[in-house]
């Protein structure tokens, strides 16, 4: 079960943190398509280090 705090690894293949690790930072209650909020260290090429995603393009890590 993902849960806010949580370490995730990201499986979406178009996104600049595929195969990173991040923590979950909000998950958002409704019918949104992208209702994870994820939090990573490094940021991306337009400066921002978070992004949304699909339950099933994460991965909780142990």
């Amino acid at each position: 079960m993902i849960e806010k705090g949580s370490k995730v690894r990201i499986l979406r293949k178009e996104s600049y943190w595929y195969n990173d690790v991040g923590t979950v930072a909000t998950i958002e209650q409704g019918g949104s398509n992208y209702p994870i909020l994820v939090r990573f260290i490094k940021v991306n090429y337009s400066g921002t280090n978070t992004a949304n995603f699909k339950l099933e393009e994460l991965v909780v890590m142990q």
